[in-house]
């Protein structure tokens, strides 16, 4: 097993999770989540997973945890023609826009852990920055590699909080610690985004779960927004915690300016970039014992 990464990763936010986080009947404002989240955080991301799969014309994929589907879309991209794609998640309003987005794409309600897909049915599966948020995650990696045909391969992402890897997410949960102190909600789900932050970690529940060749990255890129203020409203538009959902006008306006405040270092004169480095895992399934 081969590994890329040199230094241990710290949680910038202090949140943890205190259990896994269930999406099956969560409410997410996935409209928002598609047209301000998406083309900032998963898009960048999208081509650079399909690169690392090697998808070819012809290639069955699943994108497992899909949510509105960009890395789907970005799939269907490359096996075509011939090529089949499947786009998995348990939450409906996510794979309602999903379905909206893209009519072409097999689009499925289904729990990650039981899939009910055909054994060795496809010849790669993908999951951006979905793994961190199930709690039994070797299930997860041990479907994934049941359904995935003898050399298959799959590619993981999770974010990663090393160093200033959370730089964008740590001064709204300061500001939300600060003015709503007994509401622990939003900081969980923080602390959930960066779950699996410790790539080693992934890449031995990868070896667990039965794979071969199992390797390990650490990539880093820039998010970008017009401005701090639309990056953190933005986030708390789209955040699956009714808590945010509910905050009274004026406490939302002092979390917003707040956190914009704390993220002035990462200014420049096209607006608001700030880090964010995740954790890429490539892994094949061997032959069929």
């Amino acid at each position: 097993m081969t590994h890329e990464i040199r230094e241990e990763p710290t949680v910038a936010t202090a949140a943890k999770p205190r259990h896994g986080h269930g999406w099956e009947g969560v409410s997410v404002a996935a409209e928002r989540y598609e047209r301000d989240l998406v083309p900032a955080l998963f898009e960048p991301w999208a081509g650079v997973l399909v690169d690392i799969a090697g998808l070819a014309p012809g290639d069955r994929v699943l994108d497992l945890a899909c949510g509105t589907g960009m890395v789907a879309r970005a799939a269907a991209g490359r096996v075509s023609p011939g090529g089949y794609v499947c786009g998995l998640d348990v939450n409906e309003d996510m794979l309602a826009v999903a379905r909206r987005v893209d009519v072409d794409i097999e689009w499925r309600k289904a729990d990650a852990r039981c899939t009910g897909l055909p054994d060795a049915s496809f010849d790669a599966a993908l999951c951006q920055q979905g793994l961190q948020f199930v709690p039994d995650r070797l299930s997860v990696l041990r479907e994934i590699r049941r359904v995935l045909v003898p050399g298959g391969r799959a590619v993981l992402a999770t974010w990663c909080a090393t160093n200033d890897g959370d730089a964008g997410y740590a001064p709204i949960a300061a500001a939300f610690r600060r003015h709503r102190p007994d509401d622990s909600d939003l900081l969980g789900f923080i602390g959930a985004i960066f779950g699996l932050s410790d790539g080693t970690e992934v890449g031995r529940l990868a070896e667990a779960a039965g794979f071969d060749d199992v390797s390990v990255e650490r990539r880093a890129g820039l998010v970008r927004f017009p401005s701090a203020e639309a990056w953190v409203e933005a986030f708390l538009g789209a955040a699956p915690v009714p808590s945010v959902a509910t905050l009274e006008p004026a406490t939302r306006a002092a979390i917003v300016a707040d956190a914009a405040s704390a993220l002035r270092p990462y200014i420049d004169r096209a607006g608001l970039a700030f880090p964010l480095h995740t954790n890429i895992v490539l892994c094949r399934r061997g032959p069929l014992a």
